[in-house]
């Protein structure tokens, strides 16, 4: 029968094993003690296969074991780790975001811990730019390279490896912006976007303001034929209006559908493990827009069948010479109308 060791002397084990040594090429991820709940017990495992494979110098093992426990359970303490895993098998962008995230969690009275952190992360800096993104309105969906990392305001700086970028923003409502930035190792950049509201919505906002047609006029004489048309065409836009949001419903139904698939083979509740959480918002937004779609497009249905029912029945009504004339008609069992007349 196996016995759990505590986590205390785990951890502690830990810092003994992987304390960098005098004179060593590489400096090996060290890790503290804390809380026993601190992390699930399969996290643990993965943890201390980690440290077992960085102490022999098995990187890539010990950055796989670490990047598992990190999936499960994202504290600040296997960030570290993870990121001096991630700097000794050559990734020193992913080195530098986890070094700080963990510098930005961990508590202030772990002073030798983030010395060490501070250490690896200027060892990581040296190979990465480092972008800091403000974006205006807060909310807006930051891009690198058509990739999203985070909505603004983002907590902590983009780090890019050298080479040409473009870092982007968008929102629901607004323009979408970009701006190319020339990451060079070492680097720093700043990136400020302010998204201005589309156009479509401040011509609504303004009411009568720019963007508004005005009414056609329309002679006294051509009013009934002014009608028919205006009848028509509206009938017609709201068909097409149904048939353009009956297609976006289904594209979008059959992109929820397709992330649907990986986080169902994830295993239970995806949506709590970090790396499957963009894509859960993914496919829960695509499942509120397709939703919304086949809302406006059910009523565009509606609204197209009672203009044109509408039209179709002053047409009739409003003949002229008063050749035609409809009346109601109510039996026992059913209900309609009569019409009679010239046409």
């Amino acid at each position: 029968m196996t016995t759990k060791r505590p986590l205390l002397w785990t951890l502690s084990l830990a810092m003994t094993l992987l304390a960098p040594a005098a004179g060593a090429q590489q400096a090996a991820p060290r890790a503290e003690t804390q809380e026993s709940d601190a992390l699930t017990d399969k996290a643990r495992q993965l943890f201390e296969d980690g440290v077992k494979a960085a102490k022999t110098g098995k990187w890539d093992d010990a950055h796989a074991a670490f990047l598992a426990a990190w999936v499960l359970k994202p504290h600040y303490q296997i960030a570290s780790n993870l990121g001096v895993a991630s700097l000794r098998v050559g990734k020193p962008r992913d080195a530098a975001e986890y070094l700080t995230l963990y510098l930005r969690e961990a508590p202030a009275t772990k002073v030798q811990e983030r010395q060490r952190a501070e250490a690896s992360l200027q060892e990581a800096r040296a190979q990465v730019a480092a972008v800091t993104v403000r974006v205006a309105p807060d909310g807006a969906e930051v891009t690198v390279d058509g990739t999203s990392v985070g909505r603004a305001p983002l907590a902590d700086p983009v780090f890019l490896d050298p080479g040409r970028h473009e870092v982007g923003a968008k929102l629901d409502g607004y323009v979408p912006q970009a701006q190319p930035v020339a990451a060079t190792a070492g680097g720093t950049e700043a990136v400020v976007l302010e998204l201005k509201r589309a156009p479509a919505l401040n011509a609504e906002r303004d009411g009568a303001g720019r963007g508004v047609l005005p009414a056609p006029q329309v002679s006294r004489g051509g009013g009934r034929t002014a009608v028919l048309v205006g009848g028509g065409i509206a009938t017609g836009v709201g068909a097409a209006a149904g048939v353009l949001f009956t297609v976006l419903a289904n594209n979008r139904a059959s992109e929820a559908e397709t992330l649907k698939k990986p986080l169902i083979a994830a295993g239970p509740n995806p949506c709590a493990l970090t790396i499957h959480r963009q894509n859960c918002v993914r496919q829960s937004k695509a499942l509120d827009e397709s939703a919304l779609y086949s809302n406006v497009a059910f009523w565009s249905f509606v609204g197209a069948g009672t203009v044109g029912l509408g039209t179709l029945l002053y047409a009739i009504v409003s003949s002229p010479e008063d050749r035609v004339q409809v009346t109601p008609m109510v039996g026992i069992n059913d209900v309609g109308l009569s019409v009679g007349g010239a046409f």
